[in-house]
């Protein structure tokens, strides 16, 4: 203890001078002669700071592990997901969730021919509660001041995971009007997407990619603020995102749309967890809560009657 605390208070006549010299405005901080005091004064004290070794490496070998430490450069690959996470940052999400029970729309797609996709099924469901809901077909707009741009029909955006370049890149297939096309051409355009070279299906969004950062993020700020009427043409009017085909639920993924579906996968009892994120700005819970009732009886109903001709025509 003894060592420790002569280590941390110095009682030295250089400190003593040095210190005085710096706080009278004097031009250096450097020691001189003591003054004299006067007789019996006490003298002075300062508080040093000891300058301490570096710590020696511990046992799990820190030291080796930031040294071997690289900085690894942004990619095209994660450019367009990181200006989503940007601006979403700017939207107040909430989510609404409601467990569907998705066992006969199961049962039913496994008979057609050809087999439906998931996100396909949510697609059109999805679209069709839009065509009765004008809420979710509606976006806030800042600029030039705060209102809503309400499209007559839904463009859905689905994302979609391809392997490009030696790693995964995620690109957003866009689909005009699915509440009026059949599951079969959906089924296809999303096929489309996702065989398809990414030069070829997402050419666009591949350019965009390659653009320096302010200038992307001063195009998405116009498409999101300013040109409302052609906003959904560019970024849809709501988009899908789902890892249900990994057995996992994402519930918080980042959407800079007003609402955003994703799904889990089926339980043992043909259940799925659906969530609906949605823009607190353009709706609020109950009638979120609504869409949501609505997109669960239109599975179980409409989806599940087209589902049934497929396998008609399968077993013809």
């Amino acid at each position: 203890m003894a060592k420790d605390i002569d280590g941390e208070l110095r009682l030295t006549q250089s400190a003593v001078v040095g210190t005085s010299a710096g706080m009278d405005g004097s031009h250096s901080g450097r020691a001189g002669p003591r003054r004299a005091g006067k007789a019996g004064a006490e003298p002075r004290t300062t508080l040093a700071f000891p300058v301490r070794a570096a710590p020696e490496p511990g046992p799990t070998g820190s030291s080796a592990t930031v040294a071997a430490a690289r900085r690894v450069p942004l990619t095209h690959h994660r450019t367009v997901a990181c200006d989503i996470a940007h601006f979403a940052r700017q939207v107040p999400l909430f989510p609404v969730e409601r467990t569907f029970d998705l066992a006969e729309l199961a049962a039913r797609r496994d008979a057609a021919n050809p087999r439906i996709a998931w996100s396909v099924l949510f697609l059109k469901a999805y679209a069709l509660v839009a065509a009765r809901h004008a809420v979710l077909r509606r976006a806030y707009v800042g600029w030039p001041w705060p209102h809503f741009v309400e499209w007559p029909t839904s463009i859905g955006m689905v994302t979609v995971s391809r392997e490009h370049e030696g790693g995964d890149r995620l690109c957003w297939a866009g689909f005009h009007s699915p509440e009026s096309r059949q599951l079969t051409e959906l089924n296809g355009h999303l096929r489309w997407y996702q065989t398809q070279p990414v030069e070829t299906a997402f050419a666009k969004q591949l350019q965009f990619s390659k653009l320096p950062t302010g200038l992307r993020r001063l195009v998405w700020w116009w498409n999101l603020s300013v040109v409302g009427p052609k906003r959904a043409s560019r970024i849809g009017t709501f988009s899908i995102s789902s890892l249900a085909g990994q057995q996992s639920l994402n519930r918080g993924h980042p959407t800079v749309l007003a609402t955003s579906l994703t799904y889990g996968p089926l339980d043992e009892h043909g259940r799925s967890v659906v969530t609906l994120l949605c823009d607190h700005r353009v709706l609020d819970g109950v009638p979120a809560a609504a869409a949501l009732a609505d997109l669960e009886g239109v599975l179980q109903g409409e989806i599940c009657h087209e589902l049934a001709a497929l396998a008609i025509r399968r077993a013809a």
